[in-house]
């Protein structure tokens, strides 16, 4: 395994000039795909390949542009470039960029498959046609793409690159608020096999950490955590990867340690191809800044929320830049009870209609005395749910209508109205579980509804009925810290000295925390 030292020299070769990297490929790990392609593209290939797997979609982009460039006829190259204009775990595809790249290859799809000179490679293109060319909406197409790549991997059973871009392509059809694990269960039992053949191929660890991705298989992926940063340690997103994994068991410390390196490697990549902040080293950053939060590093977490804010000044008319600001204010607002005095955007503003962001001003306005103001925002959120459901986005309506009952709650807490803020956290608490999927990352209510119900509870000297709900609020959000604080207060206040004392010994023994005030 690649030690510290030698991962942050491969982080170091991403800030050298692009000349200086003709010498040596950047370390993504080891695959074989043997293909037709001319012998001196194979190198830019190769990269292009092993970037797509740790969803490094810029460098896979630039790699198979320069395999275009060494061998103009090399088809799967054209084939590479269309795959990273397509973002499959979050439903996101540019058909424009896609199908302009193939044509480069060729005008059609037979005259593309005419430049193919294998039965595989021509598989390939049949796949991606599928993907971009195929009827109907983005899940039906891939859902129809997935099916193919099925096929691929039924004739070609020992071809790892087929395996894993069919477990990436079962993970591809899932979306937010389906129900059942047979779909990642398959994706990780194929992904597992590349992973066992070849402890190399990043894309097999990936895909079994984003297939185990949640609280009750997490622990199976620990694994391919453990070392997917050593296979791929030029790619931001491997580097965060292993996170994902370290969150779900509550391994705070690795997780802050994972994303520190991330965020170097994601600004690093920024500064090398020129490209536009916020996508990777933001989603680092407020994986960071949760961390931190969880650990109590309160002046850690405060850094990391200022080179948020520097990003978004550099960059003011990014939506993704604001919304992910947003993202961190909010959730650093309500993690430490700092709310500052925020009032409600415009609804047709990125504030106006960001949910979490309104729940954030909403908890803050009722802290504050300003029952008003919070009323206005939980009235926000009642328009946002319906407007999300007048759409179709069902999952998005019952996340919202979460939010404006846990701003109802603390609303009612705050304004004396015991009985009416329970009832309120308790019905948030139970949509939560009925409808939305456990977190495969920082919490979104980012104020768990279970745990603001276990909160309530125990501001209502109601102890024993705490216990119980900070108990179910830690099997949604494991090893959460204000979840465990707030159940050793409560086991003392109901005489469970087992249960307090746990707690205060995992908070105390915990790496890196600063909890024990």
């Amino acid at each position: 395994m690649l030690t510290r030292t030698i991962r942050a020299l491969a982080l170091a070769l991403l800030i050298l000039p692009a000349a200086a990297m003709t010498a040596d490929e950047p370390v993504l790990g080891n695959i074989s795909f043997p293909n037709s392609g001319a012998d001196e593209a194979q190198g830019a290939f190769l990269t292009g390949v092993k970037a797509l797997h740790s969803f490094q979609f810029d460098e896979a982009r630039f790699a198979f542009e320069e395999a275009q460039k060494i061998d103009s006829s090399f088809a799967l190259a054209y084939w590479g470039q269309a795959m990273s204009d397509n973002h499959p775990l979050w439903a996101q595809q540019d058909i424009e960029a896609a199908t302009a790249a193939l044509s480069r290859l060729a005008p059609d799809h037979d005259a593309r498959l005419a430049k193919a000179p294998t039965e595989k490679e021509k598989a390939y293109l049949n796949a991606i046609d599928i993907l971009y060319y195929s009827p109907g909406d983005k899940l039906t197409r891939d859902y129809a793409y997935s099916a193919y790549m099925a096929e691929m991997h039924e004739r070609w059973p020992d071809d790892h690159e087929i395996a894993v871009f069919y477990s990436l392509s079962l993970l591809g059809t899932v979306r937010r608020g389906d129900r059942g694990f047979r779909r990642q269960a398959r994706a990780a039992s194929i992904a597992l096999k590349v992973f066992e053949e070849n402890p190399n191929h990043p894309g097999g660890a990936h895909f079994i950490i984003h297939s185990f991705d949640d609280p009750d298989h997490a622990i199976l992926a620990y694994p391919a955590a453990v070392v997917y940063a050593d296979i791929a340690p030029a790619a931001a997103h491997a580097l965060h990867m292993p996170s994902h994994i370290f969150l779900q068991l509550g391994m705070w410390q690795d997780v802050v340690n994972s994303n520190i390196e991330a965020y170097a490697a994601a600004v690093a990549t920024i500064e090398k191809y020129g490209l536009p902040a916020g996508r990777e080293d933001f989603h680092t950053l407020s994986w960071l800044a949760y961390a931190n939060l969880m650990l109590g590093q309160y002046e850690n977490a405060e850094e990391n929320l200022s080179k948020a804010r520097a990003t978004l000044d550099g960059t003011p008319n990014s939506a993704r830049v604001h919304n992910g600001y947003l993202d961190m204010l909010g959730r650093h607002m309500i993690e430490t009870g700092q709310y500052g005095e925020h009032g409600l955007a415009p609804i047709d503003s990125n504030e106006g209609k960001h949910a979490e962001w309104i729940a954030a001003i909403g908890m803050g306005a009722a802290h504050r005395g300003d029952l008003n103001a919070s009323m206005a925002s939980a009235d926000r959120l009642r328009t946002l749910s319906e407007n999300a459901e007048a759409a179709g986005s069902n999952y998005l309506a019952r996340q919202v209508a979460v939010l404006e009952q846990e701003v109802t709650a603390v609303r009612l807490m705050m304004g004396g109205d015991m009985d009416g803020a329970i009832a309120a956290a308790k019905n948030a608490a139970e949509m939560e579980r009925q409808y939305l999927r456990a977190p495969s990352g920082p919490p979104k209510p980012m104020k768990p509804a279970g745990e603001l119900y276990a909160d309530m509870l125990l501001a209502a000297n109601r102890p024993a009925e705490a216990v119980s709900a900070y108990q179910q609020s830690l099997q949604w959000m494991p090893q959460r810290t204000p979840s465990m604080r707030g159940l050793a207060k409560a086991a003392e206040m109901a005489g469970d000295e087992g249960t307090a004392r746990e707690m205060m010994v995992r908070l105390k023994e915990m790496p890196g925390a600063n909890l024990m005030d």
